[in-house]
């Protein structure tokens, strides 16, 4: 009875131990993806999300809300098509938008000395769409 009760907690704190580094992961994540967001997309789609940052005004276009994605799609958030469209790899509406490629023009801001050569690191976008996930109202 004693082995098998010791087995039993070991098995618990185990699973609770895996919880908690998959938490804290997830929380780095987020936060590594905030500071992206920060430095590359703030600028037009505002500090918080919600559209309307400060380089946003000679564009002639505001820019979406990004914290109402998942509303406008029936409550989910559409992370890959935010991928694809963010990379350039869907045909915009208006092929002349100021919105960047970032599959052509890299993380410019998180790597101004041309690191990682230009590249997005999938890595640091994944954190960006967790960040963005994070921010739906």
């Amino acid at each position: 009875m004693q082995a098998r009760f010791t087995v039993i907690v070991g098995t618990c704190a185990a699973f609770l131990m895996a919880c908690t580094s998959s938490t804290v992961e997830t929380r780095n994540s987020v936060q590594r993806g905030q500071l992206v967001y920060a430095k590359e997309c703030s600028q037009c789609h505002g500090p918080a999300g919600q559209g309307a940052g400060a380089a946003y005004s000679g564009t002639g276009v505001t820019p979406p809300n990004l914290t109402g994605l998942s509303q406008r799609n029936d409550g989910s958030f559409p992370k890959e098509f935010v991928r694809r469209f963010v990379m350039g790899l869907l045909e915009k509406d208006d092929p002349n938008s100021a919105m960047p490629e970032f599959a052509k023009t890299g993380l410019r801001h998180v790597y101004p000395n041309g690191g990682a050569d230009g590249e997005v690191l999938e890595a640091d976008f994944e954190d960006l769409l967790l960040y963005l996930e994070s921010v739906q109202s």
